[in-house]
């Protein structure tokens, strides 16, 4: 072995010690990536609740304008109909007029086709 065994010893022994604080640096490292890791999921998950929550409120608001303006409608066309009925209850022989008068041109323009 020589004279070189010795110093093959001494680079051994500084190789492993070297791989050592590697495996620490690097395992430190590590752990502070996970930390951070951890972090910041907890942040991500904290504002995907609150934008969740956020969300289904806005979803119920909407749900509630939507039939508040379903209802609004269904009255105006309540209120149109009545108004409606009461006219033509009054000026029955005008519609009865009307509705024949059409009836007429489009038989007329229907039988020469046919």
């Amino acid at each position: 072995m020589g004279i070189f065994s010795s110093s093959d010893s001494r680079a051994t022994r500084r190789l492993k010690d070297y791989e050592k604080e590697l495996n620490k640096r690097g395992a430190r490292a590590l752990a502070r990536y996970e930390d951070e890791l951890d972090s910041t999921g907890q942040k991500v998950r904290s504002r995907l609740k609150g934008a969740g929550d956020h969300l289904g409120q806005r979803w119920h608001q909407a749900r509630d304008r939507v039939e508040d303006e379903s209802h609004r409608a269904w009255e105006l066309t309540e209120e149109g109909a009545r108004d409606l009925d009461r006219h033509v209850h009054e000026n029955a022989w005008s519609y009865i007029g009307a509705g024949a008068a059409i009836g007429l041109v489009a038989g007329l323009l229907l039988g020469r086709r046919f």
